[in-house]
């Protein structure tokens, strides 16, 4: 399985790498209960799509997992079908939602719509937006996704970028009149910016991106980060088997890679899993057909089926960011899954 990444990233690279990193451990993960396959992860040094896929051909790979950052994540599509290759993409976003190519994704969904609702349902009204410079389509979609949720569009915009301290200044300014805020940054900056609103409009409610979600988030943000409020997939009784995955990992690796993002890379590879069974062989053509079919897969939230596009819509959660980590608050309206309260999560 060759891995899609783009090393020049700088603005999410944490979030970036560890999303990718639980690719990695969810292979180690499935070959310790498989004795009749191995997955085997291969790095691709390009980051152009066009160019990294057609190597993964040269290289007889059986399918590409593309990373959260890849530059250009729309070029996947005719890229995938030039070269006949399954790619798994982490990315989520409506630019990559196409029926008749081979890009598959385990989160479709960015979350802003389930952040939005409950943003709503606590009562927000009016709020302001702080958000990336970079990665502008994955911001446009996620403020696109919070507003249909929570059903008001952003009432000020300002761009996080360039000479932070004399933006900070206008944080109070931004805040000003505002039920709440939201974040769409990276786990760094999402930090900062949390940091000096709560120091200048302290109670008022804040929201971020679930690309602020790393394990460094709480350590950057310390006391100020309580409280901070994300949406993303609510895996059920954690994991499939009690401690599951997020116990290997813990047990071969550490601790630190949040459960939201280990449940990505556990999902991606549970797809790849379901379609090798299926195709019974690791040849790309193979593969690519068998993932055209695939109807179920036995996910981080249970069984669950795949949309018309080969993609992998989960419930939302809402989280809670704590000293401890984040938090499970709320679980998701739909009747196949359970509300979770934080006490029944192992931490």
């Amino acid at each position: 399985m060759a891995l899609l990444f783009d090393e020049r990233d700088t603005t999410g690279a944490v979030v970036s790498r560890q999303a990718l990193q639980s690719v990695v451990l969810a292979m180690e993960y499935f070959n310790s209960r498989s004795s009749s396959r191995k997955f085997q992860p291969v790095l691709l040094s390009e980051t152009d799509p066009s160019s990294a896929l057609r190597t993964a051909a040269e290289r007889n790979v059986s399918a590409v997992v593309g990373g959260i950052s890849v530059p250009s994540p729309s070029l996947l599509s005719e890229a995938s079908n030039r070269f006949g290759i399954t790619v798994i993409s982490l990315a989520p976003g409506s630019f990559l939602a196409k029926g008749d190519d081979l890009v598959f994704r385990p989160r479709p969904d960015s979350g802003g719509r389930s952040l939005g609702s409950e943003a709503k349902k606590r009562g927000m009204t009016n709020y302001s937006a702080i958000v990336s410079g970079f990665e502008s389509g994955y911001v446009q979609e996620f403020i696109r996704d919070f507003e249909a949720g929570a059903g008001a569009p952003p009432r000020r915009t300002m761009i996080f970028s360039g000479d932070l301290n004399k933006q900070i200044e206008d944080f109070g300014r931004v805040a000003s009149g505002m039920d709440a805020m939201l974040l769409v940054l990276p786990d760094w900056l999402a930090a900062i910016a949390l940091r000096e609103l709560r120091l200048r409009t302290p109670g008022l409610p804040v929201y971020a991106s679930n690309r602020a979600v790393s394990h460094r988030t709480p350590l950057l943000a310390g006391d100020t980060g309580e409280g901070l409020l994300t949406a993303a997939v609510l895996p059920r009784e954690w994991f499939p088997g009690g401690s599951g995955f997020p116990g290997f990992v813990a047990d071969t690796y550490g601790e630190h890679i949040p459960p939201i993002t280990l449940s990505i890379g556990y999902d991606a590879i549970a797809m790849l899993d379901a379609v090798l069974d299926r195709a019974g062989t690791t040849d790309a053509g193979a593969v690519a057909r068998a993932m055209a079919g695939l109807e179920r897969v036995e996910s981080s939230a249970g069984p669950a089926s795949l949309d018309a596009g080969g993609d992998l819509p989960l419930p939302q959660g809402i989280f809670s960011l704590t000293k401890q980590g984040w938090i499970p608050v709320s679980g998701s309206s739909s009747p196949r899954f359970s509300s979770v309260t934080p006490g029944e999560i192992p931490r």
